[in-house]
């Protein structure tokens, strides 16, 4: 059984896409459930309640540190990202830990939102980040790509039986 630390947005951005259900949170739950499903826990920040004093920051921390063995990103297209831009830095700042612990990231990402291959990271939509984020592909991520919502549901089971 793995323990996944479940990244991603939870909103769309309103000035590039309609709001609309579902939100990038209730997919996330969603792949969520299809790897509990299969056996394993799955961590989501906002599901976790807060504890006393505990700053965001912190939060990742103890979470990342809670036996999780996998890191996996969701990243859909037109969503708001900044929030899952810096935890993917606070992933990089944890390199050592990731590596001590062998703990593997994946990305679930739409093929409109990045290129991810070996070492490079290329970021398609707008902003041109790639260069904030190469530094995550050096990790070790590794990439599942999809292209609608039942290539990423397949993804999903495929990671879950990888898992």
């Amino acid at each position: 059984m793995a323990v996944v630390f479940l990244l991603g947005p939870g909103m769309w951005d309103s000035t590039r896409r309609a709001i609309a259900d579902p939100t990038p949170m209730q997919v996330r739950r969603s792949i969520g459930k299809i790897l509990k499903e299969h056996g394993h826990r799955v961590i989501l920040m906002e599901d976790d309640p807060n504890r006393g004093g505990e700053d965001y920051i912190e939060k990742f921390d103890r979470l990342l540190r809670d036996r999780v063995t996998d890191v996996v990103l969701y990243w859909p297209p037109a969503a708001k990202m900044q929030t899952t831009y810096d935890e993917l830095i606070l992933l990089c700042d944890r390199r050592d830990y990731l590596k001590r612990e062998a703990v593997r990231l994946w990305a679930l990402h739409h093929s409109s939102v990045a290129t991810i291959k070996g070492d490079g990271f290329k970021v398609l939509e707008t902003g041109n980040r790639s260069r904030y984020l190469t530094a995550v592909a050096r990790l070790g991520l590794r990439p599942l790509e999809w292209n609608d919502e039942k290539e990423l549901a397949a993804q999903a089971r495929l990671l879950a039986a990888e898992l």
